[in-house]
């Protein structure tokens, strides 16, 4: 059966799965344009004064772009299994209803990191390979996008919830509140700004898999 549940959500994924990796690979090549601009039009003088001294962020269209993906994910999967109460019908498979809910969130989960990766992977070769930049520069910004990939997975988890619930009231109430959780994490100041803070914004991040739990019950009993 867990196979099965794992096939289902391979189905509903593989064909617009692409979307967040292109997305992610945009976003990395305009921020290594932009550098690149910035190096030829100004010197390598220049590019070094703006991040050491200015802190500017080139990459900050990943701030947006990684919950958009998280968004995305959470889209494919469950509005398919809201439609028809599908999700329903979900929870009267021979397994325990813990597992039918876990392996789809699970997956996506799973997704959302594989871009979260692919993103710091990127952009390192950027920094590094691209630039040459040393690690003490180069890590401190790498560590700018890590709230920003948490942001992804509260952005899935909020996104999830809000689709599966079946209430409209609760429906807005879980999108506004993702946003502002979301809009917490994007903020910047400064490369590394808040990784002081981020054990703590992931432990509270964790509380976002109630509501998809909670959603998921509701359906189930249909409330």
């Amino acid at each position: 059966m867990l196979r099965a549940l794992l096939l289902k959500e391979w189905i509903k994924l593989r064909r617009l799965a692409w979307v967040p990796p292109v997305l992610v690979a945009a976003a990395i090549i305009d921020a290594w344009l932009t550098m690149r601009a910035i190096r030829n039009n100004h010197g390598a003088v220049q590019v070094w004064n703006a991040l050491v001294t200015k802190q500017d962020i080139h990459f900050d269209r990943l701030s947006y772009v990684l919950p958009f993906c998280g968004m995305w994910v959470a889209c494919v999967q469950f509005l398919p299994e809201c439609t028809g109460k599908r999700l329903r019908l979900l929870f009267h498979l021979p397994v325990s209803h813990g597992r039918a809910l876990a392996v789809p969130v699970l997956v996506g989960l799973a997704a959302v990191a594989a871009v979260s990766v692919l993103t710091l992977a990127g952009l390192w070769a950027v920094f590094s390979l691209g630039f040459h930049l040393p690690v003490e520069l180069a890590g401190p910004m790498l560590q700018t996008v890590l709230p920003w990939c948490v942001a992804a997975a509260v952005a899935y988890l909020a996104t999830a919830a809000a689709v599966a619930d079946p209430a409209l009231h609760r429906r807005i109430a879980l999108a506004l509140a993702g946003f502002a959780f979301v809009a917490m994490l994007i903020r910047t100041s400064g490369f590394a700004g808040m990784s002081g803070s981020l054990p703590g914004y992931v432990l509270l991040s964790l509380a976002w898999l109630l509501p998809v739990h909670a959603a998921a019950l509701r359906v189930k009993e249909g409330r």
